[in-house]
């Protein structure tokens, strides 16, 4: 597993943005046990949740109590052509095994790319790039395979595509997605568990009939941590900081951030950070909270948002004010200053596309928590 994702869980109670594990990790015990479950039956997986939700600490946190399996951990993440997937793969499998002679097998599975090795400076692993000219065509994505196929005959191991949905995005999406399940298929000792934050691409290919992966997995959906499981974790966290945070305050921080995962443990180490040792939290303390994270991201905020037309901006900044329910009312209309509906929901798409929100039961909602919350407190 790649070194540099792990972190030490002492220095600070909360973690977020990063893979938690140890002590910050909150147990999920249904779903580890579930996910262990068809790890250990070779039954492949689909981890659908959206951002944040700790999927990636999920997949982990098992792997780590599946002490006889390794895990080949692939990051699809902005992935733009075969040569990029091919590359991803390729590190993911050197980085198997530091040994030269182990690196040097990987590689030469790959020979008829041309592979060429070099090292990460900031974390000392091998990296793996093929030359894109002799992986234009998605037939090159067998030799990949191959090399997984051969690694996983050796030893017990299972095989995560984080941001799978990205292939979806591909030139030759369709054709890549046609040999992966062809290859995927005859590997039934091995577990693939597909992990994807974009909820509607992940659905589109595991459950359209046209699609090459129809059924070809169980989906284990990854949503909110039940409250009653979440709340005592959270505040045992805050102890240990000697902080004294009741469930009323709990809930304050659950409430705000929507209960996303991430968000949750980010906006508590920022309570964390502007808090005194020996504090009582009460709903008070989210301000300075939110003031210090505001600091931290103004610049990516500032960035995001001035990338935006007019009416697109208009559109966010109603959506942070009045919610996204009733999109097409005239109130919200008014808010946005556009002159129709066919002018918001262009800017909606956009939105959309840009990461900025999504569309969850028919309502429009903040990717960022803290992104609503700082266009409310700028007064735009």
């Amino acid at each position: 597993m790649p070194e540099s994702i792990w972190y030490n869980a002492s220095m600070k109670p909360f973690k977020y943005g990063c893979v938690v594990t140890g002590e910050t990790f909150c147990p999920r015990p249904d779903l580890q046990k579930r996910l262990a479950t068809c790890v250990k039956d070779g039954q492949n997986v689909v981890l659908v949740g959206e951002r944040r939700m700790g999927k990636t600490s999920l997949v982990y946190s098992v792997c780590n109590g599946l002490k006889r399996y390794r895990m080949m951990y692939v990051d699809l993440l902005n992935i733009r052509t075969v040569a990029d997937f091919c590359n991803r793969v390729a590190t993911a499998a050197a980085q198997l095994g530091k040994k030269e002679s182990f690196v040097s097998r990987a590689l030469s599975f790959m020979a008829r790319l041309r592979p060429t090795l070099s090292v990460d400076p900031g974390n000392g692993m091998p990296v793996v790039s093929v030359d894109s000219r002799m992986a234009e065509d998605p037939s090159s994505m067998s030799d990949v395979m191959a090399l997984i196929e051969k690694f996983s005959s050796d030893e017990r191991m299972f095989v995560v595509f984080d941001e799978f949905q990205e292939v979806k995005k591909l030139d030759a999406g369709d054709q890549v997605l046609a040999m992966l399940r062809g290859k995927i298929q005859f590997l039934q000792d091995t577990c693939f568990v597909f992990s994807g934050s974009v909820r509607s691409d992940m659905v589109d290919i595991f459950t359209n009939p046209k699609s090459p992966f129809f059924k070809s997995a169980m989906t284990i959906s990854v949503a909110n941590i039940p409250d009653d499981e979440f709340a005592p974790f959270l505040i045992e966290r805050f102890k240990t900081g000697n902080r004294i945070a009741d469930r009323a305050f709990i809930d304050a921080v659950f409430d705000f951030t929507g209960r996303t995962t991430g968000d949750v443990q980010q906006l508590c180490a920022a309570v964390w950070n502007t808090t005194e040792k020996g504090s009582r939290l009460s709903t008070a303390d989210i301000k300075p909270a939110l003031e210090e994270i505001f600091e931290q991201e103004s610049g990516p905020f500032e960035l995001q948002t001035t990338r935006l037309t007019r009416y697109q901006f208009k559109v966010l900044v109603a959506l942070a004010k009045l919610g996204g329910r009733n999109v097409y009312s005239s109130e919200f209309m008014s808010a946005a200053e556009v002159p129709s509906s066919g002018t918001a929901t262009k800017a909606l798409q956009r939105l959309v596309a840009d990461g900025l929100v999504f569309v969850h039961d028919k309502e429009y909602r903040f990717f960022n928590p803290f992104l609503r919350a700082w266009l409310i407190n700028k007064g735009y």
